[in-house]
């Protein structure tokens, strides 16, 4: 796992630390689907290579995530982000699927 920089915000695993400031571009809202936890923070990382799976979120881990959390996309501008980039990433595997042949 990448380590990171031990910030304000963050820690050297990406954990966003409770009384850290973030613009909503670093972050993305998620709430423990089986619990009735409040919602957290999990920092977005553009880079997949930087990413610690599983303390932070990318694109390739989103649908990972999305398997034990409600992620809230559209609360913030980089959920909203990162949703475009999924659905781009969806849209490309789509394009480039064989076309069903004829029966």
């Amino acid at each position: 796992m990448p380590q990171m920089k031990n910030t304000k915000s963050h820690d050297e695993d990406g954990m966003i630390k409770p009384e850290a400031k973030l613009s909503g571009n670093a972050y993305v809202v998620v709430r423990l689907r089986r619990a009735d936890d409040p919602p957290g923070r999990i920092l977005l990382v553009g880079n997949p290579h930087r990413c610690n799976h599983g303390c932070t979120i990318c694109v390739e881990c989103a649908e990972s995530w999305e398997l034990d959390y409600v992620v809230h996309y559209e609360l913030t501008g980089g959920g909203r982000r990162l949703r475009e980039a999924l659905d781009a990433q969806s849209a490309a595997a789509a394009d480039t699927q064989p076309a069903e042949a004829d029966s």
